[in-house]
C-alpha cells in the first residue's frame, strides 16, 4: 500500500491561504464588507469570536455566604443555615452577645489593587436591629463609615466616598446593597460590617437583636453596580471568558475562534456572511420601550455581557401573583410568509430554563409554537414541530439560543420569552430574586438561520454582505487545468458557496457550494461547472454539517471532486470555462455567501485523483 507521502502532490500549491493561522490576508486578494451607518451597521455593531479573554466574574472575599476563620467577630453570636433570598439556606445570623455595651462585629482582610471595586452584600433587618454599618479601609487605609436603614432600604448616614445602590430582592425584606470603592493603592485592607440599632450609634442597648448578611463580594470590574453573586469558600473566585468582539475598523475581516473550546482559542477561519437586518431596535437593553414585561422585573447593566462589556440584563420573576407566567415580549413585522428566526445570549441566574414562543396575534403571523431552552447546560427542550432550534455554547456559561419558525403571513409577529423553572413548566410562584441573564437579541426576518450578531441600539441594524476574491492573474493561475482544496463549512442558506471562479458572468464559471435542495441541513455539496452558458457538470459529493475538506480539478473532459478522502467523482466529457477571478465563500456576482467559515485554500495545477484524496484525508 502506498504511503500518505507517497499520494501528497510533489508539485507546489501557486496560492494559498491559511486564514486559521495567519490572521491575515493576502495584499493581493481583496475583502469587501461596507460599515457606513445609517445604511449598513457601524463597525461597533459587527461583531465575531476572538482569540481574546476577559474578566467575566472575581469576587475577592472568601466565604462570602459562610462564617469560619477566615471571618475575625466581635461580642456576635454567628448561626448558619439561615435563608436567603435565593431561596436557599446560605445565609447567616449575627445575633449581638448578652451583657456588651458596643455593638458586635465582623470582619475581613482583602487583598486589593488601585484599581475601581464594587464592594456588594445581601442584608436584612432581624430583631430589634434594623441598621447595618460598613465599616472600609480599602482607599488610603482611612477608615470610613456609612449606615443602611434595613427596614426602609434607604441609605441613611453615609460617608461623603461612598454612593450606595440598595435594591430590594426576593419578597421577605432582603435588600442588595453595594457602593464602588477605588483605592489609591495596592494593599491588603479590611471590610467589616456590624449590626446596629440606630443610625450613626453603634451603642447598645439591647442585647437581643440581630440580623442576617448574605453573599458579600467585591469585585475589580468595570462596574457601577455588582454582577450576580459569585459565592466563594476558601478561594476567591475569578473567571475569564471568550470574547464576542466587535471590529476595530471599517472592512476588517473577521477571523474567528470557537469560544467552546475550553479556553484553547480552537480557530475557525474567516467568516464570510450575507447581508442580515436585525429588527430589534435595542439588542441589549431590555428595559427600553421595544419590550414589554409581564410578571417580571427587568434589572439594567447588572452582568459583564459575552463581548466583556456590563451590558447584560436580568430579567427576573415577581412574587406579587402566585402560579402564574413570568415574561418579556415584543412585536415586529414579519415581511412576509417566510422563515422567521429569533436567537439571543442567555444565561442562568437562578432560573434554569426559558420558552420562546411563536405567539398569536390578530395578524395570524404565528399559531402560537413554543419552545424551551436549558440555559444552564445549553440544551433545546421540548420543542413544537414547526420549530427548528438549537443552542451554541458561548464559554463561561453562556449560550446563544437560536429558534426558526416560518410565518403564515405578513403582518405584525409576536414573539414571547417567558421564565421556565425546568422544561415544560413556566407557570410557578416567582420569590422577586431569581431568573436568567439576557444579551444580544436578534430578529431576522426572511431568514432561515441566525447569523452573527448585530448590535442595536435605537433602530434596526443591516450588516452589509461580505466578499473575498483574487484575481486568477495576480496569483499565476493560468487558463490550464486548476485544482483547488478548500477546507471549511458552509452554513444555510440557498446555495452557499465555498469557493467559485468565474469570468464576472454566469456564463463562464464553477463552484462548490452546498446543495440546494436542502441546504440547510444536508451534507451533499455539488460541484457545478457552466462553459459558455451551457451546464458541463454537476456532481455531488458527501461532506459533513461542519469543517469539511474538499478537492477539485477542472480541465477540458477531465474533472473530479473529492470530499473527506472519500470517492472521487469524475466527469471526462465537456470544455473547461474560462474564468479570472476566484471568489472565495461566495459567487461570481457576490452572493450566496458561504455564511460559515473558510480555514484554508490551495490552488494547484493538474492534480491527480489520488493527489485529491491524500490532500483531503
Amino acid at each position: 500500500m502506498a504511503s500518505f507521502s507517497s499520494t501528497y502532490p510533489a508539485q507546489r500549491p501557486v496560492f494559498t491561504l491559511d486564514a486559521a493561522n495567519a490572521g491575515r490576508l493576502d495584499s493581493r486578494m481583496t475583502f469587501t464588507r461596507s460599515d457606513t451607518p445609517p445604511t449598513y451597521a457601524a463597525p461597533s455593531a459587527v461583531h465575531f469570536w476572538s482569540n481574546e479573554k476577559h474578566l467575566s466574574s472575581e469576587n475577592l472575599v472568601l466565604q462570602s455566604s459562610s462564617y469560619n476563620t477566615t471571618w475575625s467577630e466581635l461580642r456576635l453570636d454567628l448561626t448558619g443555615s439561615q435563608t436567603d433570598p435565593s431561596g436557599g439556606t446560605g445565609a447567616w445570623k449575627l445575633a449581638q452577645q448578652s451583657g456588651q455595651t458596643n455593638a458586635g462585629e465582623i470582619y475581613q482582610y482583602v487583598n486589593v489593587t488601585a484599581a475601581r471595586h464594587v464592594l456588594s452584600f445581601y442584608a436584612k433587618a432581624g430583631t430589634n436591629r434594623n441598621f447595618i454599618q460598613l465599616t472600609e479601609a480599602l482607599g488610603n487605609g482611612t477608615a470610613k463609615y456609612s449606615y443602611i436603614n434595613l427596614s426602609t432600604g434607604a441609605a441613611a448616614t453615609v460617608d461623603p466616598s461612598h454612593s450606595f445602590t440598595v435594591t430590594a430582592v426576593g419578597s421577605t425584606g432582603w435588600y442588595r446593597i453595594s457602593v464602588p470603592l477605588t483605592p489609591n493603592l495596592a494593599r491588603s485592607a479590611y471590610i467589616k460590617f456590624k449590626p446596629i440599632e440606630s443610625d450613626a450609634s453603634v451603642t447598645v442597648t439591647d442585647n437581643q437583636g440581630f440580623i442576617y448578611l448574605w453573599g458579600v463580594q467585591l469585585e475589580q470590574l468595570d462596574a457601577n453596580g455588582p454582577t450576580p453573586i459569585n459565592q466563594t469558600t476558601t478561594q476567591i473566585h475569578r473567571a475569564y471568558a471568550p470574547t464576542l468582539k466587535s471590529v476595530a475598523t471599517a472592512g476588517q475581516p473577521r477571523f474567528e475562534y470557537d469560544p467552546a473550546s475550553d479556553g484553547q482559542s480552537v480557530a475557525k477561519g474567516i467568516l464570510i456572511e450575507g447581508s442580515a437586518t436585525n429588527l430589534a431596535t435595542y439588542s441589549s437593553d431590555i428595559t427600553q420601550s421595544f419590550f414589554s414585561a409581564y410578571q417580571s422585573n427587568r434589572d439594567s447593566n447588572v452582568a459583564i455581557a459575552p463581548d466583556g462589556t456590563l451590558t447584560a440584563d436580568l430579567l427576573r420573576d415577581d412574587s406579587s401573583s402566585p402560579n402564574t407566567d413570568h415574561s418579556l415580549y415584543w412585536t415586529y413585522s414579519s415581511g412576509g410568509a417566510t422563515p422567521q428566526t429569533i436567537s439571543f445570549y442567555a444565561k442562568a441566574a437562578g432560573r434554569t430554563h426559558v420558552k420562546l414562543r411563536f405567539s398569536v396575534t390578530s395578524d395570524g403571523v404565528f399559531p402560537g409554537d413554543d419552545v424551551y431552552f436549558d440555559v444552564e447546560n445549553g440544551a433545546v427542550g421540548t420543542t413544537d414541530s414547526d420549530i427548528t432550534a438549537s443552542v451554541e455554547n458561548c464559554g463561561n456559561g453562556w449560550f446563544r439560543c437560536i429558534a426558526t419558525r416560518t410565518a403564515q403571513a405578513s403582518g405584525v409577529g409576536q414573539i414571547t420569552l417567558y421564565l421556565a423553572n425546568a422544561n415544560g413548566s413556566f407557570t410557578y410562584s416567582g420569590d422577586s430574586y431569581s431568573g436568567v441573564l439576557l444579551w444580544g437579541i436578534q430578529i431576522e426576518a426572511n431568514a432561515s438561520f441566525a447569523s452573527s450578531l448585530i448590535s442595536s441600539n435605537g433602530s434596526a441594524t443591516t450588516r452589509a454582505a461580505e466578499s473575498l476574491s483574487v484575481a486568477m492573474a495576480d496569483v499565476g493561475v493560468s487558463q490550464g487545468p486548476v485544482s483547488a482544496v478548500v477546507e471549511g463549512s458552509a452554513g444555510s442558506g440557498s446555495t452557499p458557496h465555498l469557493i467559485s471562479l468565474s469570468d464576472g458572468t454566469t456564463v463562464n464559471r464553477w463552484a462548490i457550494y452546498r446543495d440546494s435542495l436542502t441546504a440547510d441541513t444536508s451534507t451533499d455539496y455539488r460541484l457545478f461547472v457552466r462553459t459558455d452558458n451551457s451546464s458541463v457538470v454537476s456532481k455531488v459529493v458527501s461532506g459533513s454539517a461542519s469543517a469539511t475538506k474538499f478537492a477539485m480539478r477542472i480541465d477540458t473532459d477531465n474533472f473530479a471532486v473529492c470530499a473527506d478522502g472519500g470517492t472521487v467523482e469524475t466527469d471526462t466529457a465537456g470544455v473547461a470555462p474560462v474564468t479570472t477571478t476566484i471568489h472565495i465563500a461566495d459567487d461570481y456576482n457576490g452572493g450566496n455567501q458561504a455564511n460559515g467559515h473558510i480555514k484554508r485554500l490551495a490552488l494547484y495545477g493538474d492534480l491527480s485523483d489520488t493527489n485529491l484524496q491524500a490532500l483531503t484525508s
